[in-house]
């Protein structure tokens, strides 16, 4: 076995709060699990269908021996984050967590090849095809909760995991015992009722998947999603092990979101901001952050909106053209009138399905 402590320390230096060590074996209990959902359609959209690649680390990198499980905390803090009319998850905080996980992964992996002999690694954040909270579980980094987050104890469940696989062979580090007991509030929160019981969750219902879903969502769905611009965080705000957590978040890497809506209604190539570039919220485009605002916009009845959701009756998208009719039918009394004569010259199927339905079936 080789010696950990030269690699934690190296770990800590690059920035890891947390690491952890694990054998590369497959992660057998949770395949029959993930199989289960899979025949039931219950699979997170954005994970792999792959049941092998996501459970097998050797499908990864042949000659694996361990798994070394890494996390960085972010931090909670809502005031950063949100504008008095919609709410931005916060783990959007900083600049994009794949970016700067890459980057130290990358310092990590680089450290090993030149302290050992022969290493062969291969690093992933969460959009990797692997179980990475299962593996930050097994190494002892924390505890998967009933709200299906991994929880540390020190720094609760706002932290970004990565990990390295390698044909390195560590001695494993041993699995923390679940502390979650009989507490129910991150299942009774869920404002999406995608937590419909314990370790399980609905993909479809959970809020923060309905702002990142692509195409024409139901009204239903639309209705769930509230004044959340992006994301959701309220199993995680309920949370003990979120109260008083150690934060070690660097300023430097805060970004700016306070945009008012008229702001975001207007986004486009040319003109959308840096910071939210940089951030991990812009990852399904310009478009779903408009159709978002348009939500928000409906949901909360802002009718000091109805020009600048007029004027999105004319976009390029049939897509929001589509969302801008059925937010103005929601904070407008006189839509019907407007609305017909919209569907007069609206051509695209996606379009004039929105349109009828919002005149013709309710």
């Amino acid at each position: 076995m080789i010696e950990k402590n030269l690699v934690k320390k190296e770990a800590q230096r690059i920035g890891f709060d947390l690491i952890g060590f694990t054998g590369a074996e497959p992660f057998y209990k949770i395949r029959k699990i993930l199989k289960n959902r899979k025949m039931n359609n219950e699979l997170s959209p954005f994970i792999t269908e792959n049941l092998n690649l996501l459970t097998n680390p050797k499908n990864h990198l042949k000659s694996a021996k361990s798994i070394i499980s890494l996390a960085i905390s972010y931090d909670k803090t809502k005031k950063n984050v949100n504008n008095s009319e919609y709410n931005i998850s916060s783990y959007t905080i900083g600049r994009d967590y794949h970016l700067i996980l890459e980057k130290k992964l990358n310092k990590l992996s680089n450290f090993l090849q030149r302290k050992f002999l022969d290493v062969k690694t291969q690093s992933y954040v969460d959009t990797g095809p692997i179980l990475d909270r299962a593996a930050a579980e097994r190494a002892g980094l924390g505890w998967i909760g009933k709200n299906n987050n991994l929880i540390n104890q020190d720094f609760g469940s706002y932290i970004f995991l990565g990990e390295i696989i390698t044909n390195l062979n560590f001695k494993p580090d041993t699995k923390i015992k679940n502390k979650c007991g009989s507490c129910q509030k991150c299942l009774n929160i869920c404002p999406g009722n995608a937590l419909v019981d314990e370790h399980h969750i609905k993909p479809d219902r959970c809020i923060s998947y309905l702002t990142q879903k692509k195409g024409i969502i139901s009204v239903k769905e639309r209705k769930k999603i509230g004044d959340n611009l992006w994301g959701c965080d309220r199993c995680q705000e309920v949370c003990p092990y979120n109260e008083n957590i150690i934060s070690t978040s660097e300023k430097k890497n805060e970004l700016n979101f306070k945009k008012d809506l008229t702001t975001i209604l207007n986004f486009s190539k040319d003109n959308f901001p840096e910071e939210w570039e940089n951030s991990a919220l812009s990852w399904r485009g310009i478009r779903i952050l408009i159709r978002n605002a348009l939500i928000v916009i409906a949901n909360s009845k802002l009718e000091s909106y109805k020009d600048e959701v007029k004027r999105l009756f004319y976009h390029p998208s049939s897509v929001i053209r589509s969302y801008a009719y059925w937010t103005y039918s929601q904070i407008s009394d006189d839509y019907k009138d407007k609305l017909k004569l919209i569907l007069k010259k609206e051509k695209t199927p996606e379009g004039q399905k929105e349109l009828k339905s919002i005149l013709y079936k309710r």
